[in-house]
């Protein structure tokens, strides 16, 4: 069978914009902002290969699971959206994302904060979940078909992990400072992601015009 490019690239792009690699690598930055080069390093590794077996599990059965639980679409990035704001209001705050001068705190740890937050929900969000989810639509794709969006998505964490990995060098030009600064800012701006997602999903559920 014959790869169809068009599906291909369609496919890279969606998951690059929603994955938005170079945002991703700004929002690890923030929270690894404690952890040495060797912490920040170990946290990618855990992160990129989580998030990965996350999505991918998802977008398998995410469907059949959402089903068997009378769970809607927009049920769910309702749900994803409300932690997505939590977490983004900790980092606004203060309180968590990073922050702690004692890396061996609960939580934060390179291995706990490679899971969360990085993995899930910063890489593994509900807007990545809902992009596997549709990619890997069982009712419209072959086999064939649903593992070359595997392969997408591993491409575009492949290239998320090498901006992770270069991250320490954008870590010493922004310095401790501009990392708390930076934490704030892209709290914020998750906020906004966050708050979008609830109203995208209630502007459709309740049939309102776009906002």
């Amino acid at each position: 069978m014959l790869v169809d490019q068009t599906l291909l690239l369609t496919q890279f792009m969606t998951l690059l914009a929603v994955l938005d690699p170079i945002s991703h690598t700004t929002l690890f930055l923030t929270v690894t902002g404690d952890l040495d080069k060797a912490g920040r390093r170990k946290a990618a590794l855990i992160a990129i290969p989580v998030a990965f077996i996350v999505l991918v599990v998802f977008a398998i059965v995410g469907q059949f699971i959402l089903q068997a639980m009378n769970i809607s679409l927009l049920s769910f990035q309702i749900a994803g959206g409300i932690i997505m704001l939590i977490f983004s209001l900790m980092m606004v705050l203060g309180q968590g994302g990073g922050h702690s001068k004692n890396p061996d705190v609960e939580g934060e740890t390179p291995e706990s904060l490679g899971v969360y937050p990085i993995a899930v929900p910063i890489i593994a969000g509900p807007g990545s979940m809902l992009a596997m989810v549709i990619l890997m639509d069982n009712n419209r794709l072959s086999f064939f078909e649903q593992m070359e969006t595997v392969a997408m998505l591993g491409l575009n964490l492949l290239i998320m992990l090498g901006l992770f990995l270069a991250g320490d060098l954008v870590s010493r030009i922004i310095g401790k400072h501009g990392a708390n600064v930076l934490r704030r800012v892209m709290g914020i701006l998750l906020a906004a992601l966050s708050i979008n997602l609830i109203a995208e999903a209630l502007t459709k559920w309740l049939g309102l015009p776009p906002i």
